[in-house]
């Protein structure tokens, strides 16, 4: 969990903050909490999405993640079939739980949490390549926990299915956070040359000083 959140951390210029107070596991389901519902806001307000597929996996933490941002989704939707999630065990499980999604506008792709990075890379591996294998032509967003450690770069290293499918698309974004200027950033990215780039920020969204707080005390701890 911590080489994550510090990938993370490092990807958006936080190389630690210094000494801070333990994080409690309630900590970091608060942090998950602020970061999923500004998401799922985002999603519904500025790229208006009206269907959404979150796939995870089955950790403590990317659970509350996945149920902040679904939570701030279909408050904005109260119609059927809006939502879908697939909360995998493992990368076995990618490629019947991925159809569940294809109905959807948009999939967010949150894994991270209390998973081991190999394990996480797995699973986003080959549901990319599950989505690649059904030419999924909606929005694919990544959290930060997967767009810090390059996790789309390295599935299309390992699949040139999803290279080129990735290549191809231009509805592609992905979640930073910039706790030293306290925003959460929405970036429109792409795969180019086999690398994954941020074409620029679309949205920024203000953190307050209890969601600041508690994203440096996880990278720092």
């Amino acid at each position: 969990m911590k080489r994550s959140l510090i990938a993370a951390a490092l990807a958006v210029g936080i190389a630690g903050t210094g000494s801070a107070a333990a994080v409690t596991m309630g900590d970091q389901y608060v942090l998950r909490a602020y970061t999923g519902q500004a998401l799922g806001l985002a999603l519904t307000k500025e790229l208006d999405v009206h269907t959404l597929g979150i796939a995870q996996n089955r950790s403590s933490i990317c659970a509350t993640l996945g149920g902040a941002i679904a939570g701030e989704a279909v408050a904005h939707n109260r119609d059927n079939n809006v939502l879908s999630s697939a909360a995998l065990a493992d990368a076995s499980e990618a490629a019947e739980a991925v159809q569940s999604l294809l109905d959807k506008e948009a999939i967010v792709l949150a894994f991270g949490g209390e998973v081991a990075p190999e394990d996480n890379q797995a699973m986003v591996s080959a549901t990319l390549k599950a989505l690649a294998d059904a030419d999924y032509e909606g929005r694919i967003v990544l959290h930060v926990a997967v767009w810090a450690p390059k996790m789309l770069e390295k599935a299309a290293a390992e699949h040139a299915e999803v290279a080129e499918y990735l290549a191809g698309k231009d509805n592609l974004n992905a979640l930073t956070i910039d706790a030293a200027q306290q925003k959460a950033l929405l970036h429109e990215i792409a795969l180019e040359d086999g690398k994954q780039t941020s074409r620029g920020v679309i949205h920024e969204m203000e953190m307050n000083d209890s969601w600041t707080d508690l994203f440096k005390a996880s990278v720092a701890g």
